[in-house]
C-alpha cells in the first residue's frame, strides 16, 4: 500500500515538472469533479485553466481567497453628503433697544409697572425701589419748572404778562379796557346793524328774549325785527310792531324760537345767525362782535380792542411753513417763530 502511494507521488511530481498536466480547482477539463470531492465553492471563483507553473508567483492555490467572499466583504462606499453651510451669525439688532433709563420716556413706560410691583408685593425693596424712582421723576420735574420760569422771564414773548397782566390791579385794568372797547364796538354795529327776532306766540323763552332784547336797545341802541312764525303777538303784549313770518325763516333756517340774526343791509352786508334759543345779553353782544369781525364788519384793532388777553399767537401761516431742515436747527426755529409773535406786538 505504501508503495502504491509512493508510486503515485513519484508519478504527480514528474508530470507536474513535464508540463504535462494541468489543475483546476475543484474540476477537471469536462467539469467532473476532481476526485469526486467538492467544496460547494462556485465555479466563478476557478482561476483559468493555464497551467499552473505560467503563474506560480501566485503561489499555492488553495491559499486564494473565495471570489464572492471578497465581493461580500468590500462595502459600496457611499457618496460624501455636503456639509451644511454653517449659520452665519447674526450681529444684535441694537437699534430697539428701548429709551435710556430714567429718562422721560422711560418713565412714561415703565414707572406703573414699579408702582403696581410695590402695591402688588410691598416688600422694603420694591417700596423703596418705588419711592426713589418717584424721587428722581420729581427733581427732573423740578429742574425743568425751574428752567423755564428763568426762559420764561427772560423773554418777553414767552412771558403771559405780556398777553395780560399778571398783577391784580393789571388785570382789574385790562378788564376795563375790554369793557370800553366791547361798548365802541357793539354801538358801531348798531349803527351799521340790526336784529332779527323770530318768535312764536306760546314759546315762553321767546317772552324772556324780548326783555334781554330790550336791554341790548337801551344799552348800545339796536334796532329789533320782530318776526312772529305763527302771525300772532307774544303773551306779554312786546314787540307789538311785530312782522309776520312770509318765508324769511325757512330761508335762513331757523329751526327753533327764539333765534336771532345780525343783518346788515346793502351790498356788504346779509345775515348772520347769532344762535336758536334763548341767550344771556352779554352773550348776544359777544358773539356780534366775534362774527362782525370774521365777516370784516370790525377791523382788526376794534376787535382786539374788546379782548381781555392780546392775541398774540404763532400764526398757521407760519407753522405751515416749518419744514423738517429747521425742526434740526433750533436757533433758526426759534428766530423763525420770534419774528412770527414780534410782529403782533
Amino acid at each position: 500500500m505504501i508503495n502504491r502511494i509512493v508510486a503515485f507521488l513519484t508519478c504527480l511530481m514528474a508530470a507536474c515538472i513535464g508540463g504535462q498536466i494541468e489543475f483546476a480547482f475543484g474540476s477537471d477539463r469536462d467539469g467532473s469533479v476532481f476526485f469526486g470531492v467538492t467544496d460547494e465553492r462556485e465555479q466563478a471563483s476557478v482561476i483559468s485553466n493555464a497551467a499552473f507553473y505560467d503563474d506560480k508567483e501566485r503561489g499555492w492555490f488553495w491559499y486564494e481567497e473565495d471570489q464572492m467572499d471578497i465581493e461580500e466583504e468590500i462595502t459600496p462606499v457611499q457618496e460624501e453628503q455636503p456639509r451644511p453651510k454653517p449659520e452665519e451669525k447674526k450681529e444684535p439688532d441694537n437699534s430697539n433697544t428701548g429709551p435710556r433709563p430714567l429718562s422721560s420716556e422711560w418713565f412714561r413706560k415703565n414707572m406703573e409697572k414699579y408702582r403696581d410691583q410695590a402695591i402688588d408685593n410691598p416688600s422694603s425693596e420694591n417700596v423703596t425701589t418705588y419711592m426713589y424712582l418717584q424721587r428722581v421723576m420729581l427733581d427732573k420735574a423740578e429742574k425743568f419748572a425751574e428752567v423755564s420760569q428763568r426762559v420764561v422771564m427772560a423773554d418777553s414773548l414767552l412771558d403771559e404778562n405780556t398777553r395780560r397782566p399778571i398783577a391784580t390791579f393789571g388785570g382789574t385794568a385790562k378788564d376795563e379796557m375790554s369793557t370800553k372797547g366791547t361798548e365802541k364796538a357793539a354801538k358801531k354795529l348798531a349803527m351799521l346793524a340790526g336784529l332779527w327776532f323770530f318768535y312764536e306766540s306760546n314759546c315762553e323763552y321767546c317772552v324772556k328774549q324780548a326783555g334781554v332784547l330790550k336791554g341790548l336797545m337801551n344799552a348800545y341802541g339796536f334796532k329789533v325785527l320782530a318776526i312772529a312764525r305763527d302771525g300772532l303777538p307774544l303773551s306779554d303784549g312786546s314787540f307789538s310792531n311785530f312782522t309776520v313770518d312770509r318765508g324769511q325763516s325757512k330761508k335762513l333756517g331757523v329751526e327753533m324760537t327764539p333765534a336771532l340774526f345780525l343783518v346788515k343791509p346793502g351790498e356788504q352786508g346779509g345775515a348772520i345767525q347769532l344762535g336758536q334759543g334763548l341767550l344771556a345779553g352779554d352773550e348776544i353782544v359777544k358773539r356780534t362782535i366775534v362774527l362782525a369781525h370774521q365777516n370784516a364788519w370790525l377791523n382788526e384793532d376794534e376787535y382786539e380792542d374788546t379782548l381781555k388777553v392780546s392775541p398774540i399767537q404763532v400764526e398757521t401761516e407760519t407753522i405751515q411753513n416749518v419744514r423738517d431742515n429747521l425742526m434740526g436747527n433750533p436757533s433758526e426755529l426759534i428766530r423763525t417763530i420770534r419774528d412770527n409773535l414780534k410782529k403782533q406786538l
